[in-house]
């Protein structure tokens, strides 16, 4: 129907106004009005059927404004029909008026995976980015015998199912982390006696034989962050360096990341990696580093060094940290940084840490010139965090507690806030969430509270979430091994 031409448009007597400026009125109106629009005239039905309408709607209503569209997957905007464009227009639009409701409603949800032997429990979950929004990897943690169980899901089917499984006995266990990258081969890294990056072969219809191994890096580190071909590790001694591993065929260390300063807290919370910087965020500090190689001023062996470029102290010492870059459809048109929402739980002097979620943001330096080389004198974001918001969230003492934080601003969260369900309890857990303000934008919510509560419960078995906002998915790990998987889409 695009063939027709505009003019044609224009000369229709029910059309007072040409058809460029009735699109500027129409992408101002909520979805609704524009399909109750539909219904009122041939010509306008004709109108919200057009292909070009629909690209637009999709932009202004839904990429502009940072907002996830489900089963989209990176496919080409090109090659989509009107009705496609409005499909995908319409889903993401419920999505997220369900998502941002008070109380979400679940349009799915299954319990899987309950383990048969005692003492286990989810110990980390996260969705695999990209690759069709359809997998979850677990660990499992399972007492006597000491292992643990990682685990591939496939929950876009009926009934998840499990598709790749790897059992860790001996040796030492360190963790794993999960590539943020969807287009490299290595989907993660696992820390044992030696590091490990591992490969799924989605096709292999024996689970214990799906994950496949593509490199090792001999040696016991820390691992806490996997990024395309590129992994950065900590050496576990106080003060150890953090280094950037390339993990292609021969695993190479690259550059190492050196804080000589006597007074910061070593232990790593969060990573952020772009282009030719890190962004570091340790107990007590953040730092901004240069990843481009270079030599070291005194000749030593191995891999060159690099040092703060600039520093930030908190005033108390961290608990948690989640970090994540917000999608920011107007920072990636303008090739400039996006901001970097940063959850943070800070602790006390008690063993309980505070009862308080803290949103700060690291807001794009205006300064910086996209191109040019990363230094002090041109740093991508302002080194001071801008605190935006500060979120109530009472935790018990010794009452499990998780953090998740998403791509396109939902943090979402595990703690004690129930008496406005249940009344007055010494147990009982709340699934809470809240849209982080946009980055950089005033606002006066201190001491808010969550928006959106997707589920209370009067018992304290849950332990672990993962969060994947553009399928509408939210997955739930319990101190006995099972997961719960809520779907809003």
């Amino acid at each position: 129907m695009d063939e027709i031409g505009t003019d044609s448009w224009d000369r229709l007597p029910s059309l007072p106004i040409p058809l460029d400026i009735l699109f500027d009125v129409v992408q101002h109106l909520p979805l609704q009005s524009i399909l109750a629009l539909r219904q009122t005239s041939k010509s306008f039905y004709a109108i919200t059927r057009l292909r070009s309408l629909w690209a637009l709607l999709l932009r202004t209503l839904v990429q502009e404004q940072n907002i996830p569209i489900p089963c989209f997957d990176g496919k080409s905007l090109d090659c989509l029909s009107a009705s496609e464009l409005e499909q995908l227009t319409r889903h993401a639009l419920v999505l997220r008026s369900n998502w941002t409701n008070p109380d979400p409603d679940a349009k799915r949800e299954v319990d899987f995976y309950k383990p048969t032997e005692p003492d286990s429990r989810i110990i980390f979950m996260q969705f695999l980015p990209g690759r069709g929004n359809r997998w979850l990897i677990s660990v499992t943690m399972t007492a006597q015998p000491k292992k643990f169980v990682i685990q591939c899901w496939d929950v876009a089917v009926l009934q998840p199912v499990c598709i790749a499984e790897l059992t860790h006995m001996e040796g030492p266990y360190g963790g794993v982390v999960i590539n943020d990258d969807p287009s490299s081969p290595a989907i993660m890294a696992m820390q044992s006696a030696q590091t490990e990056i591992l490969a799924i072969d989605f096709e292999e219809e024996d689970p214990e034989s799906a994950f496949v191994p593509l490199s090792a890096i001999d040696g016991i580190r820390e691992i806490h962050l996997l990024s395309g071909n590129t992994l950065v590790t900590r050496r576990p001694e106080t003060g150890g360096e953090v280094s950037i591993w390339d993990i292609n065929d021969q695993p190479r260390e690259k550059i190492q990341l050196v804080n000589p300063s006597l007074l910061q807290n070593d232990r790593c919370q969060a990573m952020h990696l772009r282009d030719d910087y890190m962004v570091i965020v340790r107990q007590q500090s953040i730092e901004f580093y240069s990843t481009t190689p270079r030599p070291n001023i005194i000749a030593t062996p191995g891999a060159p060094i690099s040092y703060p470029l600039a520093q930030y102290n908190f005033q108390w010492r961290t608990e948690t940290v989640n970090m994540s870059e917000q999608v920011s459809w107007h920072a990636a048109r303008s090739h400039r940084p996006s901001p970097i929402n940063v959850v943070v739980r800070f602790g006390s002097i008690y063993p309980w840490p505070v009862n308080i979620l803290h949103h700060f943001v690291l807001t794009p330096n205006p300064a910086y010139v996209s191109g040019r080389e990363t230094s002090l004198y041109n740093l991508p974001y302002l080194t001071q965090p801008t605190p935006m918001q500060t979120i109530g969230s009472p935790v018990r003492l010794f009452a499990p507690s998780s953090v998740a934080l998403g791509r396109y601003g939902t943090a979402l969260w595990l703690d004690s806030h129930t008496e406005d369900w249940v009344g007055p309890s010494d147990c009982g857990q709340r699934l809470a969430g809240r849209m982080l303000m946009a980055a950089g934008e005033p606002t006066s919510q201190h001491g808010s509270h969550a928006s959106m509560v997707f589920r209370v419960r009067d018992n304290d078995l849950w332990n672990k979430i993962a969060i994947d906002e553009e399928s509408g998915r939210i997955a739930v790990g319990y101190v006995n091994g099972s997961i719960t998987l809520f779907e809003y889409s």
